[in-house]
């Protein structure tokens, strides 16, 4: 296990629990302009990162047992 796929799973890790702390935190994340809250686009987008994250590390994982 190298730094690059150690790294790809702690970041896939922290945007899942940011992701989680965005959705059930007590701010509300509204635009002034439409009056609409931010909640859960952010949240969809950290739990995307997330899957991105753990995607690239099993990819890395999976070039490592080919080798």
């Amino acid at each position: 296990m190298d730094f690059s796929e150690v790294l790809s799973y702690f970041l896939a890790l922290t945007c899942v629990v940011v992701g989680g702390i965005i959705l059930w935190g007590n701010e509300a994340y509204i635009v002034p302009a439409s009056g609409r809250s931010l909640r859960l686009p952010c949240s969809f987008f950290f739990w995307v990162l997330a899957v991105v994250f753990w995607a690239m590390a099993v990819v890395i994982e999976d070039d490592e047992e080919n080798l």
